[in-house]
């Protein structure tokens, strides 16, 4: 998916000069960060779209001035993700189990990405930012 978009940025994409380079952000997850019982091929998956991430932030920061960032989202409310993965009765646990005391919404993700596509996020290149209220800290490791 990347190595599409490298022809379009290196033109300068939509609105922006053709030296100037431009965004990409790739989503990722927190599962792997910690060990999961049973999601071995999920967790090597998130890992090497953080390890893309990092590697074409320091090829194509370099060479083309495009921005390479990702987004590790935790659990958020009325979204598909947390709806096949938790039915209403272990959200509401949940819940009660977050460092934040609640799960999530769009708007927080919506506004982590605005952060790391604009200007704002100029100077960032190469990270993966955690939006999940601190849940990947504080999770223990428990059987399913």
């Amino acid at each position: 998916m990347c190595h599409e978009a490298l022809g379009y940025l290196r033109k300068g994409g939509h609105g922006r000069i053709s030296t100037s380079g431009g965004p990409i952000l790739n989503i990722s997850a927190t599962l792997h960060y910690t060990a999961s019982w049973y999601q071995i091929h999920v967790s090597a998956a998130k890992a090497a779209i953080d390890s893309i991430t990092r590697s074409l932030a320091l090829e194509w920061g370099t060479d083309y001035n495009i921005l390479v960032n990702g987004m590790a989202p935790g659990p958020i409310a009325d979204t598909p993700g947390l709806s096949k993965l938790a039915p209403d009765e272990i959200k509401i646990q949940a819940r009660e189990q977050l460092p934040s005391f609640h799960i999530g919404d769009k708007w927080d993700i919506a506004m982590a990405a605005v952060y790391l596509v604009s200007d704002a996020g100029k100077y960032v290149n190469g990270t993966t930012l955690v939006v999940d209220g601190g849940n990947w800290l504080y999770r223990p490791c428990r059987l399913p």
